[in-house]
């Protein structure tokens, strides 16, 4: 009689000892479905976050090639010094160049560049037609915006720009 009632408790020991390991496994399963739900979702907000950057960039290169335009038109180094100054005071500009056509730096936020030739990344910029954003690095963006004056392009534009990512 004793025999039977040992029998039943194993039983019932292994069927609880099963049911610890499946609740164990499921709780380590849907875990691991958590924090790859949570990955791809930050990397979903961090590209939109890039994408919104990159748009928000080409925008604001519009006027931004507008105005120093008309200033070039006028041989008005000062008035650029002015806006290109002013652009980088705000939080994430780095840095602003200007590159004539004959890829000398004409302006740039960086005095010690002034006068001196582009180096041969930046003169490779000169032959954009259009406003483009590059992404150089982890976090940072290249604005190259050419400058077209009536006949010809007068120069092209290179800001860099540092943009968070979403972490």
């Amino acid at each position: 009689m004793e025999n039977t009632k040992k029998t039943k408790i194993d039983y019932r020991l292994i069927i609880i000892g099963i049911l610890l390991l499946v609740g164990v496994i499921f709780y380590f399963y849907k875990d691991y479905q958590f924090k790859s739900f949570k990955q791809s979702l930050v990397q979903k907000a961090d590209e939109m976050i890039v994408s919104e950057n990159i748009k928000t960039l080409k925008l604001m290169a519009k006027p931004l090639v507008w105005a120093i335009r008309g200033e070039m038109l006028r041989n008005n180094l000062d008035e650029i010094d002015i806006i290109t100054t002013d652009l980088v005071k705000q939080k994430n500009i780095q840095d602003v160049n200007l590159i004539n056509m004959d890829g000398r730096i004409i302006n740039s936020t960086n005095k010690k560049l002034e006068g001196s030739m582009a180096s041969g990344i930046y003169r490779n910029y000169l032959v954009l037609d259009t406003a483009q954003v590059l992404i150089t690095s982890d976090s940072i963006a290249r604005v190259i915006a050419p400058v077209m004056g009536y006949q010809s392009k007068l120069g092209v534009i290179v800001m860099n720009y540092k943009f968070s990512r979403f972490k």
